[in-house]
This record gives C-alpha cells, structure tokens and sequence, in this order.
C-alpha cells in the first residue's frame, strides 16, 4: 500500500487537520474566556499559569516540537526502507528512553516543586509560590500522557492518519472547559482543574493507543536494528532539542522577568499569547503537521526537489499570516473588552492584553515559518 501523498491530499488533509486545529481553538477561545471569569488576573492566575507552564516547556521538547520533527522523519523512513515491525522495535526503544527520562525528571520536579517555581519565577512573594507548589505537582503529570501521545502520533502520521493526533486537542480542551465550567458553578478549587486537564491528557493517550494498535502496529522486542535506527533518531533530536531549547528558554526568561512586575501581568501575557496561537494552529501548525512526513519522503527519493517545496510552503505561509497579523492587531481591543472583561479581569488588563498582543502578531510570520 502507498503512502505518498499527492498536492491534492496533501491540501485535503491539512483542512481536515486545520479543521481539527480550528475546533479546538475555538474551544480554547471558550477556555480563556470562562479562565478570565475563574481565575481572573492576579496571584492565583499568575500562579497557576506559572505551574502550567513547566509541563508545556517539557511539551515543546519531549512532545510536538523537538521529539515529534526527529520522531516522524525517522519512523517514516524505517517504515519505507524496513518494515512496520521494525517501526514498532523503534517505538518500544523510544518510549523506554523518552519516558524514561521523564518520569525520572518529573519525579525530581514534583519533590523539589518550591524550588523549581522560585528558579522559573523569582519576583514571585513567598504566597505566589506557595499557591504554585500545589497546582504543579498534579499537573507535572501532564506532560507524561502528552509525550506518549505525541510518540504514538508519530507512529500515525508515518501512514498518514492524522485525524486522532489534531483532533485529540479538542478532546483535551473539552476537559478543561468542562473544569471550568463545574470550578465557576460549584466554586471549586483550582486544583480541581488541574486534575480535569490531567484526566483531559489521559483520555487523549487512550485515544492515541486504540489507534495505534487497530493500525496493526505493536511494540516488539528491541534488537541491533532498533538501536541503530535510534541512533539516527537521536542525531535528529539534538539538534532539534538545542534549537526547541533556546525559544523556550526565551519564553523562560520572560516569565522571569514578568514575576517582577505587577501580578496579573504574567496573565496578561499568557491571554495575548494564547490568541496569537489561534493562526497558527489553525494555519502554519495543521501545514507543517501534514508536510512533515511528506517532505521526510522528498528527502528520501527527491532530495533536489526539497528545496523548491520549502519555497513554495513559504510563500503561502507569508500570504496567509501578514494579513492575518494586520486584522488582529485593528481588533486586538474588542477581542478582550468583549470576551473577558468581567469582575476579575478588568477593562485596564483588556487594555494592557491588547498591546502585548499586537507586539506578538508582529512576529506572528516568524513563528509559523519556523514550523515549517
């Protein structure tokens, strides 16, 4: 069976993933409202924005960013080059090392929780962090599910399944506005949604499991070709690591810098930035989802031809965002004087939201170009 992707299936598959992407920002749309009505601006939202944000940088290394662009140009070449079975040898090889990992810093990050959050945030008072400590240590757990999921992704994307890995989002952001939603009627605590986005995380893993072995495939016994193509893979994620690494730690050195400021303020940039994710979910991730393994194919029998579709992708991609980038920047103010101000988020954060938005939009091209 072939697993070339024609133009026509490459642009019908990145609808049905920007689809998939679209849905679940729009639920996230929801998620920022109803969290603006929740949490407000202020030390709790600081804080648990703070706790969320470890998981989520562990996300872009150990998940969709470094290890998902090694994983899948990997696995789609032992898959044409080999055998399912010796993709299934990779798979068992690098869930042990991957999850491995994981599990051991998870562990240390759930023992040293006060420490971690006074590093990432040190302008925090000794009340902000300690509102922190709680919310991380359940939601460390997180990036556990989200890294299996993501490792099983790239097992589907490898035979061009990509309906369960962009729809699983949404399942994800249905949890978390169902916690929100029972947190604003009930008056529960916080850290009763950290243990809904928690369940969220596991849900999507099942969903990624059932695929993963109705596609036939499995995790078999590791042997000398399982490691040589882990070799490969790793020589992939290092670099990809470092580069993952240095955007994120830019992000790190903001949170830094924000904990000095007012609280709230990590808020605010939390909300701006969660709108400018929408295009490029919507867009540039959905595009660069579907010509991952597609190019990682060119590279394989059409190498001198890479080039010319990386111009292509970019041109598309600058077509799409500049425009983009103009019309949220005029509406960056409604955006956040309609659907957030309320009691706890004030017309002065829609304000102060707004501008830090439209220094985000302007970088909006950037970021999606470096998807692809």
């Amino acid at each position: 069976m072939s697993h070339k992707l024609g133009k026509r299936a490459i642009v019908k598959k990145t609808v049905e993933v920007g689809f998939s992407t679209f849905l679940s920002r729009i639920l996230g749309l929801a998620r920022e409202a109803l969290m603006a009505r929740y949490l407000g601006a202020g030390v709790i939202s600081d804080a648990f924005i703070t706790a969320f944000k470890i998981p989520n940088f562990l996300r872009k290394i150990f998940a969709e960013g470094a290890l998902t662009a090694s994983f899948v140009p990997t696995i789609v070449g032992v898959f044409k080059k080999d055998s399912q079975d010796d993709a299934s040898r990779l798979m068992t090889l690098a869930f042990i090392f991957f999850e491995g990992v994981l599990f051991a810093l998870c562990t240390v990050i759930f023992a040293f929780a006060w420490y971690v959050i006074r590093f990432i945030a040190p302008g925090f008072s000794v009340d902000q962090v300690e509102h922190a400590v709680p919310f991380l240590r359940i939601l460390i757990g997180f990036i556990l599910f989200v890294s299996s999921s993501a490792l099983l992704a790239g097992a589907l994307n490898a035979v061009n399944h990509f309906f369960v890995p962009a729809f699983s989002p949404v399942v994800l952001n249905i949890f978390f506005v169902s916690g929100l939603v029972l947190g604003l009627v009930y008056g529960l605590p916080v850290t009763f949604l950290c243990y809904v986005i928690l369940l969220g995380a596991f849900a999507q893993f099942l969903m990624h499991v059932y695929v993963y072995f109705k596609l036939k495939f499995t995790f078999l016994p590791i042997n000398k070709k399982a490691f040589s193509n882990f070799i490969v893979l790793m020589k992939r994620f290092i670099p990809c690591f470092m580069g993952m690494s240095v955007l994120e730690l830019n992000l790190f050195v903001d949170t830094s810098l924000a904990s000095f400021l007012e609280p709230g303020s990590l808020t605010r940039v939390y909300y701006a930035s969660r709108f400018m994710g929408i295009p490029l979910g919507v867009f540039a991730i959905a595009f660069a989802t579907i010509l991952l393994p597609h190019f990682s194919r060119v590279a394989h029998y059409a190498p001198k031809r890479l080039g010319f579709y990386l111009f292509e992708a970019s041109k598309l991609i600058f077509w799409v965002t500049v425009p983009v980038s103009l019309v949220m920047s005029f509406f960056s103010y409604p955006i956040f004087s309609t659907l957030f101000v309320s009691k706890k988020f004030t017309v002065a954060d829609a304000v102060s939201t707004q501008y830090i938005l439209i220094a985000f939009t302007i970088g909006l091209f950037f970021f999606s170009i470096n998807k692809i």
